[in-house]
């Protein structure tokens, strides 16, 4: 059983609150010039949010955790990696960059610099071993290259996952394109020519020229595919889909993948935190990512990325619904999103990253 500490948003100033979980989860900064994560460089990796989201973890939650690792004796950068999907800001480095500084997030405003973990090119890893559907999993460099890592997770609804927490921040946020894209694989394309009208739009948005139309339907060069869902959101008449059980082999390819960048870390001390605010039914890659689910609940810390997301699924659950959702406990966002969100925290338990057993203790 793992403990996770819990700061509720009742319990007054959450600056305050994020500072009393590191030094209960790692240890207090009181202790000036000893860094306490171990190694000098540490990587603080959040998503800094999609151009025109507004949900995302604020500037100054990131900034606090800077400051906790500044005072134990740390080096501190924030880190994130380039997006999968081509729609949208943050698809290079360079539009990466100009996105979170658009969103608030700084090398003056956060006191550390900031660094696109796979650039160059987004391909920029070390390989670990993956497991059954994602074989080789590539972990960012300058993720595995860090002495320690701090992951910062806004919990929020996901399309696929049915929630997105620490796991999922591990197994998308931390890798490069291209195990990215094994992940979005395993729930592969699937085509249903009696729906197809031929009007060609799934091929004029595809950025990777993985589409051309031969005698008014569609065809994949999967070698080009990325399998980002680009034609597929695209497509108004639903004769592109995902496999039967895709969201299922999406999360158990994303807990190996997750599991991967836990290897590359091995003998490091990597800590979670999870804010539970502004849930939404989306990720923090949709702009906007849709109405707020329940009430603010808090900030969770632990050293078991299973355990606490875990524990914000049940917090979630016993939080106040907001008016206008039909649904109800248990996995609210699974529900939403017409899946199991304990699957990929049941895969992740089984390949040995955490516990869905916790303890949890407010601080």
């Amino acid at each position: 059983m793992s403990d996770v500490y819990f700061f509720s948003f009742e319990r007054g100033d959450v600056l305050d609150g994020i500072g009393r979980l590191l030094e209960t989860c790692v240890g207090s900064s009181s202790d000036r010039g000893r860094n306490k994560l171990g190694g000098k460089r540490v990587a603080i990796k959040a998503h800094f949010g999609e151009l025109g989201n507004y949900t995302h973890i604020r500037p100054a939650f990131v900034r606090r955790v800077v400051d906790y690792v500044k005072e134990a004796g740390g080096d501190p950068f924030a880190t994130e990696t380039t997006a999968l999907y081509p729609e949208g800001a943050r698809v290079t480095v360079e539009e990466s960059l100009r996105t979170a500084a658009y969103n608030g997030f700084t090398s003056e405003g956060l006191g550390c610099p900031i660094v696109i973990a796979d650039g160059p090119d987004g391909y920029n890893g070390v390989q670990t071993l993956g497991g059954r559907l994602v074989k080789k999993v590539k972990v960012a460099r300058s993720i595995a290259d860090s002495d320690s890592l701090i992951v910062l997770s806004h919990v929020k609804g996901h399309v696929l996952s049915g929630m997105g927490g620490a796991i999922k921040n591990l197994a998308m946020g931390c890798t490069t394109k291209d195990c990215k894209r094994e992940q979005h694989k395993a729930h592969g394309i699937v085509f249903n020519s009696e729906r197809c009208v031929g009007c060609g739009e799934c091929a004029e948005v595809c950025r990777f020229e993985a589409l051309k139309i031969v005698d008014e339907r569609p065809v994949w060069d999967w070698d080009k595919c990325f399998y980002c869902s680009t034609c597929r959101f695209n497509c108004k008449y639903g004769a592109i889909e995902i496999l039967e059980n895709g969201k299922e082999n999406f999360q158990i390819g994303m807990a190996e993948a997750a599991a991967g960048v836990m290897k590359a870390m091995e003998g490091k001390a990597t800590v979670f935190l999870n804010f539970i605010f502004d849930v939404t039914p989306m990720c923090d890659c949709a702009a906007p990512a849709g109405r707020l689910v329940v009430q603010n609940v808090g900030v969770l810390a632990s050293k078991d990325p299973v355990a606490i997301d875990s524990a914000s699924i049940d917090l979630i659950d016993s939080a106040e619904l907001l008016p206008s959702w039909k649904v109800t406990p248990p996995d609210v966002l699974g529900k939403i999103n017409e899946t199991d969100s304990w699957i990929h925290i049941r895969e992740a338990e089984a390949l040995g990253l955490g516990s869905r057993k916790y303890s949890l203790v407010m601080v």
